[in-house]
């Protein structure tokens, strides 16, 4: 990663969607948005929008980087809550499993990353196993 600018003015209808698979070693479905990826003095850094479709479940994981997400649009439903616009949800780290997430209606979220060394796969816990792997089979 390169090291962060100290101000950084980002028109994120500039930057492309990309499939959450690759970037994110979700099932198929979700779209992602990478809005800045860098690294400073303490730890590295990614800031995204992930976009779910309608019905989507995101299965339990973990992955090796705290993050803290923002519902943006539509509904995020986690331990036993219904997250909407404004709500938020912190959690990470390996050893940290969470999920599954579910999107009846679809959800757009802001999710900001960091640790040490930056990976943002989503693993089968207590694994190196993409969960994607398990869910789409490849």
């Amino acid at each position: 990663m390169e090291p962060s600018e100290k101000f950084m003015p980002i028109n994120t209808d500039e930057i492309e969607w990309q499939e959450g698979k690759q970037v994110l070693g979700l099932p198929s479905g979700i779209k992602v948005k990478i809005i800045a990826e860098a690294s400073d003095e303490v730890s590295e850094r990614v800031d995204k929008f992930v976009r779910f479709p309608p019905g989507y479940t995101e299965p339990r994981h973990e992955h090796a980087y705290y993050h803290s997400t923002l519902v943006l649009e539509g509904e995020m439903h986690v331990a036993g809550k219904v997250l909407k616009a404004g709500d938020y949800v912190y959690g990470g780290g390996i050893g940290n499993p969470h999920g599954p997430y579910h999107y009846p209606v679809g959800c757009m979220v802001y999710s900001a990353g960091r640790a040490l060394k930056m990976s943002q796969i989503h693993v089968e816990p207590g694994s190196d196993v993409p969960v994607s792997k398990k869910v789409d089979g490849d």
